[in-house]
């Protein structure tokens, strides 16, 4: 190989890579690892997923410490977004920041969207007082059930105090009493509601609240690499899973 051939290779790899970081990343798809069996059946520890954020609009950097003087950006409350080309739907799968806590990312699937009621009885997702039997990969532990998901937003005077992260005070404002004579909580504008598909095992909008929508990064497209270190060999029938 001549110097000329070395150089062209070396250049198109910075470009590649430029593009990949500066752009792709940033913006368009970016890569995530699952730490937790919140989302177990769906998704496992160790999956590695990739993740489209073009379409919900990405955070543009440094504007959550300096907004521009002229913009026509939309958000503003924790940083100004780009163009989004689509809205999240009810059954994604969604990546994002934590809003307790903005430096650490979260993956959910969103069951509510603004204005909805929201309610759960004995292991049963209500939303707008009707059964969600379609979430059939959501896992149920009958061994260790949650208080959350046997009765909520029922449950969570009993787990003042005791829970952390518990956004007391927001949920117990947006409840309503429906016709069928239950406590229901209805999603605020501009929010989402997110739960974990292992719901015995989540710490999801039941815990800390409905989520803005101005926090989501992105949907979980696939499943690309899934392996432990540590746990035995990567599980190889996981790769090129579509995540649904």
């Amino acid at each position: 190989m001549n110097i000329a051939k070395i150089k062209d290779w070396a250049l198109q790899l910075s470009l590649a890579l430029i593009i990949f970081f500066g752009f792709l990343r940033p913006y368009v798809i970016e890569a995530f690892r699952i730490p937790t069996p919140s989302m177990e059946r769906t998704m496992l520890v160790g999956d590695h997923l990739l993740v489209l954020k073009v379409e919900e609009g990405q955070q543009i950097p440094w504007t959550d410490r300096m907004e521009p003087p002229f913009h026509g950006f939309r958000g503003g409350v924790y940083n100004l977004l780009m163009p989004a080309s689509g809205d999240p739907e009810v059954g994604e799968i969604l990546v994002f920041r934590y809003p307790v806590t903005l430096d650490r990312d979260f993956v959910k699937r969103l069951v509510a969207l603004p204005g909805d009621t929201v309610r759960v009885s004995n292991d049963t997702l209500y939303v707008n007082g009707k059964p969600q039997g379609e979430w059939s990969l959501c896992f149920q532990d009958p061994y260790e059930q949650s208080p959350l998901d046997e009765d909520w937003p029922g449950c969570i005077d009993g787990l003042h105090g005791r829970v952390a992260d518990l956004a007391y005070w927001q949920i117990k404002e947006g409840c309503v009493s429906t016709r069928g004579g239950h406590t229901a909580y209805v999603v605020p504008g501009g929010h989402v509601f997110m739960m974990g598909d292992n719901r015995d095992h989540s710490s999801d909008s039941r815990v800390w609240g409905a989520l803005p929508v101005d926090l989501v990064k992105g949907e979980a497209l696939v499943t690309y690499w899934s392996w432990v270190p540590g746990h035995g060999l990567p599980k190889f029938d996981r790769i090129a899973r579509l995540i649904r």
